[in-house]
């Protein structure tokens, strides 16, 4: 009898190691999407072919060959497909002769684990489709979903296991009646099932302690991340009015951030770059590589240019000037937060990418960091000051140097000229 007790407690914790197990197998793919997004855009699509091939079933398309499986297969096409032709490889030839021989970049950099990620996403695709992000509160409602969904996965395996201790419980009882009348005991009557959920605990109480235990701890962490993430848009990408792919712009093409975002230098936004700057180019370039005529149209009919006669087709001659270009802003900050680019661009010599990220990199723009107040703050801890040609604040710098000068490895970090005051974002 005591057997049938413990293959239940067995069949208990196999149901929560099954749930824990899947939802680390989401964790990976969901890591390696933003991989994805961050390394594989450029060159391809989900759905469609860009400058590769669409990476929708690939994972059933990969002839594995001498690497034995379709993930040692993709492991090292990613890592170095020069590598995998070289060997004669044959899936591998073909693609690159299906392609144009075309070739591809190397992902040496990307390391086993991450290899891994890339792989489980590869799987899975894509975790949702794009939401409409016209409204911050879809996110939040996002958020919401996704701890509530977890919290329901968690429910229902409490109840699957539940069940199958009640079900036990019933065999057990009716082995024992059996028992009980061959030796001419009295039977055991049947029991409810909070009765027999009552007994199970009262008799495996250590075990009941630490699931108890665990669940709480389990609960508490969804809780407390559903709190945290309460106005966090971290990996918002709105769709834009006209697709603007940063990756050929910012990286194929080495244009300098500040050549669109001008005004990062000297004021407190970066700004949106007029269509007078962005027809510096279009005027010559009227085809894109990805998507043709279509979206550098869509910025002629904004403005009212005729590509053929190439001039504007308004009664003056000029620009039109009754249209916008509504661009979705993708980086929002409190209204009781102030930020200013210029001290950051142009004094503090911050890089775009640090609060940004690989924007040079990304074929649509999303919010790379949290944008939060710890992470404004950690960054102003950890970030040392760049006094070199910087004189900026002359004096607070010279002040600052012999107030702590007396102290050994000391880091001159943003923090020690007042970047921890509250008055400095907040007033």
């Amino acid at each position: 009898m005591r057997k049938i007790s413990s293959i239940s407690s067995l069949l208990f914790l196999l149901a929560f190691t099954l749930f824990f197990a899947s939802n680390s197998f989401a964790q990976d793919a969901k890591a390696g999407e933003k991989i994805y997004k961050a390394n594989c855009t450029a060159c391809h699509a989900w759905d469609k072919k860009l400058t590769g091939p669409a990476l929708q079933g690939v994972t059933d398309r990969v002839q594995a060959g001498a690497y034995g499986d379709v993930d040692g297969w993709l492991k090292a096409w990613i890592k170095d497909n020069a590598k995998v032709r070289a060997s004669g490889d044959a899936y591998g030839n073909q693609v690159y002769n299906a392609n144009a021989q075309g070739a591809m970049t190397a992902f040496g950099f990307l390391s086993d684990a991450q290899l891994a990620d890339l792989v489980a996403f590869l799987y899975v695709g894509p975790s949702k489709p794009a939401v409409d992000p016209n409204a911050a509160a879809a996110v939040a409602t996002e958020v919401v979903e996704d701890s509530d969904s977890d919290l329901w996965m968690i429910l229902i395996v409490i109840g699957i296991a539940t069940l199958i201790i009640v079900i036990f419980s019933g065999v057990n009882r009716s082995m024992k009646n059996a028992a009980n009348k061959k030796e001419g005991l009295p039977l055991e009557d049947g029991k409810s099932f909070w009765e027999a959920t009552g007994n199970w605990i009262q008799s495996h109480k250590k075990l009941s302690s630490i699931i108890g235990f665990f669940l709480v701890l389990v609960l508490a962490k969804i809780g407390w991340d559903a709190l945290l993430g309460i106005g966090v848009y971290q990996d918002y990408q709105p769709k834009q009015p006209i697709a603007f792919p940063h990756d050929l712009h910012a990286g194929k093409n080495e244009i300098d951030c500040k050549y669109c975002h001008s005004s990062a230098r000297t004021s407190k936004t970066s700004g949106i770059p007029s269509a007078n700057v962005c027809m510096n180019c279009h005027k010559a370039v009227t085809e894109g590589s990805r998507s043709g005529k279509t979206e550098i149209q869509k910025l002629y009919d904004y403005i009212g240019w005729n590509p053929d006669s190439m001039k504007y087709m308004t009664a003056d001659g000029k620009m039109r000037n009754d249209t916008v270009i509504e661009w979705v802003k993708v980086h929002n900050l409190p209204d009781f937060v102030y930020f200013n680019h210029s001290q950051h661009v142009e004094v503090g010599k911050v890089a775009c990418q640090k609060c940004h990220g690989e924007v040079e990199k990304m074929q649509e723009v999303k919010q790379f960091s949290e944008l939060t107040m710890g992470w404004c703050v950690n960054c102003h801890r950890e970030t040392e000051v760049n006094f070199a040609g910087n004189d900026y604040y002359i004096k607070i710098h010279e002040d600052a140097k012999k107030e702590f000068k007396h102290k050994k490895d000391f880091k001159f970090t943003v923090d020690k000229i007042g970047g921890l005051e509250c008055a400095k974002c907040h007033y």
